[in-house]
């Protein structure tokens, strides 16, 4: 709501200058003061506060400008049309030159008459245009706009959605990366209203107090918002290790700093330069992530599923994603049981296999189960059927201790004789820890442990459903359909396809959620794409991005994947990723990946990615003018859309073949015997955060360069922070690096605007 209050203010302020309405635009200028007070805009703060009070004093000042501005003289109307007002300033500089004030003082006495006879002689001679309303329909304005309608779509859709039932209520989400706020940064983006009209009050009692006061430095406010939360990190080179923030601009000021010591630049972009990969990471530590479903998307253009069978003979269905799709949960734990199984048996196939997840500590999906808030410390015991469930029962579907213990108890409900009137003739399959088969024989329900198909090492469900279609040996005519939303079970179900013992099987899959859920062929599908391109599907997969693998900033899959079709070297190495680690041909499938990236950026014939980095470099940093100095630019400029160096792609690829090593043999009992320690990922304090490279950050020269700066500059910018009244700076923000670089042109810019909205307010 706080958001829709601020886009309202706006909306009230345009329509009072629109409409000339006196008293509304007199009305809303102090609620858009306090976000000027709250976001540290000091100019238009405290010179709107100044305007403010004139307006309301203006009928005893200016008794004859107070009629012209009741009357709706806030602006200009330079049409026909309603609620067509400009503010005055910003016509004036639409129209004329607002410097020259001789020019300004003719326009004004001479515009109405000039308007007047334009306006007339248009009408008596025929001239005047109408607006022609119908100009939207035209065929070329209709595509135009849709097209603009469908990117705006796919872009938001990208976006995680703010009102699904399943996030928890009680937090705030940023939408771009689903990473929810701490408390601070909660309560301050929730009260900012309230903060900036205390700020606003207290300016307004320390003038009344003192004439001196309107001048002097306005206190700022510490901001905390997602960008806040930054991340620390080290900055390594030689024997010298430096704390920094994170910041968007980090790049191009160590960039800086090196051109101050001569350091060719060819030779420190093979260094990351930051502690954080900006062309795999956001500076606030999360991942950069793509829309996975993006590969689907191009499986489709050209796949027509064909006939699909009335009645399949297996079913094997995602165990969380089925409980996540049900709705109006019974009260009691043990009716949950029972509706689960009645959803199951619904199908009417002989056998029905159900996956479920297991939880792992440490994991590689540590990253993730954080960014989805699952917890794991909340105890959670279910003691017999007749217990009540939790009150909001998907919010608890977030807790790792319910789901286990909702999940051991389906294990032991189901082999109750109650059970026995809703499993039937159907065999069912729970797979979990390990998999257990329940049927019914003579009405009793008999539970057994099937070891041929129990998943012991199998953390995710995505491959455990991949095993079980991997075993089915029927040697007859089987169609088998997988129930799951995850573009990963499609991957993976596509990567074995070689793996499979029986070759008689049609393997659909009912992707998707709500109106967007269809069937897919994988079995037609795999005989479309081919099987060199299927068997690499996991590790291209991987490798542009999942989970709990970043994926290149702006790269996307579908253009990879093309890349990846048209050259059957980049298959063989894909494809080889899975058993790297056995065969020993790791070396040659990184130099052919390292020139799949490569081509990946642009560069079709670069093999070495250092290279590609720098020729990316130059080919996007240029000035707009020879006069231009070199730095200018230099320091805003953004390192996303660079490669990783050789050392940050050499992580990358190393956490593409452990999930490459899991996915391609995920038909195993046991798929792989890497570890990810040493492999992308680093255990500290229990859990396993991504490892982004190994040596030095930056040549140990620049580094040296910059502590002995910062040790310099730490006390002066203390004082000068304390002396100008305002928040001091981290010390670890690089943004004062005097190197050429030494003003922010992001504070000189907003102080010009500020001072130029003076005359404008």
């Amino acid at each position: 709501m706080t958001y829709i209050y601020l886009i309202n203010y706006y909306h009230i302020l345009s329509r009072s200058i629109r409409t000339g309405d006196f008293g509304l635009f007199k009305y809303v200028l102090p609620k858009i003061t306090n976000l000027f007070f709250a976001f540290n805009q000091p100019n238009y703060a405290r010179w709107l506060v100044k305007y403010h009070n004139n307006l309301l004093v203006v009928d005893e000042t200016h008794p004859d400008i107070a009629e012209g501005l009741e009357k709706g003289c806030l602006g200009i109307q330079r049409t026909d049309k309603s609620f067509s007002r400009q503010p005055i300033d910003l016509t004036l500089e639409q129209t004329i030159n607002a410097e020259a004030a001789k020019a300004r003082q003719r326009w004004c006495k001479s515009h109405e008459i000039r308007s007047t006879i334009i306006s007339f002689t248009y009408e008596a001679t025929g001239l005047q245009k109408r607006q022609d309303v119908t100009s939207d329909l035209e065929k070329h304005n209709i595509k135009r706009d849709t097209k603009l309608l469908r990117n705006f779509i796919a872009t938001f859709s990208k976006f995680m959605n703010p009102f699904d039932s399943s996030l928890d209520k009680n937090l705030l989400f940023n939408i771009s990366n689903g990473k929810s706020a701490s408390q601070n940064v909660e309560q301050f983006l929730l009260n900012m209203e309230s903060t900036g009209n205390e700020l606003r009050d207290k300016f307004i009692s320390e003038c009344s107090e003192s004439v001196d006061r309107f001048e002097k430095p306005i206190t700022r406010v510490k901001i905390l918002n997602f960008t806040s939360e930054t991340v620390k990190k080290n900055l390594n080179g030689g024997n010298t290790v430096q704390e920094v923030r994170m910041q968007r601009d980090l790049f191009g000021r160590m960039l800086g700093i090196s051109m101050d010591y001569k350091i060719d630049f060819e030779k420190i972009l093979c260094y990351p330069i930051i502690p954080i990969p900006s062309s795999l990471c956001h500076i606030d530590g999360t991942i950069c992530k793509t829309v996975k479903s993006a590969i689907v998307d191009v499986f489709e253009k050209n796949h027509k599923p064909g006939n699909t069978p009335k009645n399949y003979d297996i079913v094997i269905v995602d165990g969380f994603y089925l409980l996540h799709t049900m709705r109006d949960m019974p009260a009691t734990i043990g009716n949950i049981s029972k509706k689960i199984m009645r959803s199951l048996t619904a199908t009417k196939a002989p056998r029905i296999d159900i996956i479920f997840d297991q939880y792992f500590s440490p994991s590689i999906k540590d990253y993730e189960r954080t960014l989805r808030n699952e917890v794991n410390a909340m105890d959670f015991k279910i003691t017999g059927p007749m217990q009540v469930r939790p009150v909001d029962f998907n919010k608890e579907l977030k807790n790792i201790k319910f789901k286990q213990a909702l999940v051991n108890f389906l294990i032991s409900n189901w082999a109750s004789q109650e059970m026995a009137p809703f499993i039937g003739n159907t065999i069912i399959n729970l797979s979990y820890d390990k998999c257990y088969s329940y049927k019914v024989q003579n009405n009793v329900v008999k539970m057994e442990e099937n070891y041929e198909l129990s998943c012991d090492d199998h953390e995710e469900a995505d491959t455990k459903i991949v095993r079980h279609v991997c075993k089915i040996d029927n040697d007859f005519a089987t169609n088998v359909l997988i129930k799951s939303c995850d573009t990963d079970v499609l991957i993976i179900t596509l990567g074995n396809m070689d793996h499979l013992q029986c070759n008689s099987l049609t393997i659909f899959m009912e992707y998707g959620n709500n109106n967007k859920r269809r069937l897919i062929n994988i079995s037609q599908l795999s005989t479309e794409l081919g099987p060199k391109v299927c068997s690499s599907l996991p590790g291209f997969h991987a490798l542009t991005g999942c989970d709990y693998n970043p994926s290149f900033f702006k790269k996307g899959k579908k253009r990879p994947f093309h890349i990846l079709k048209a050259n059957e070297d980049y298959q063989k190495a894909f494809t080889n990723l899975g058993s790297a680690h056995v065969t020993g041909s790791r070396y040659e499938d990184f130099v052919l990946l390292e020139k799949f990236v490569c081509e990946m950026y642009g560069f079709k014939n670069v093999t070495d990615v250092n290279i590609a980095r720098f020729q990316k470099f130059c080919s996007t940093y240029k000035a707009n003018n020879s006069n231009e100095p070199f730095k200018k630019l230099l320091k805003n400029y953004d390192a996303s859309n660079l490669p990783p160096c050789k050392v940050e792609l050499h992580q990358q690829l190393l956490r593409t073949q452990y999930i490459t090593s899991i996915w391609r043999n995920a038909h195993l009992r046991y798929p792989t015997t890497l570890t990810p320690s040493r492999n992308g990922w680093d255990l500290q304090d229990g859990k396993l955060e991504l490892y982004w490279f190994e040596g030095d950050c930056v040549p140990p020269s620049v580094l040296d360069a910059l502590k002995s700066y910062k040790e310099k500059t730490k006390n002066t910018t203390n004082s000068e922070s304390s002396e100008e009244n305002e928040a001091p700076q981290d010390i670890d923000d690089l943004s004062d690096c005097d190197n050429g670089l030494s003003e922010s042109e992001d504070d000189l810019s907003d102080s010009a605007s500020a001072e130029s909205s003076e005359e404008e307010v």
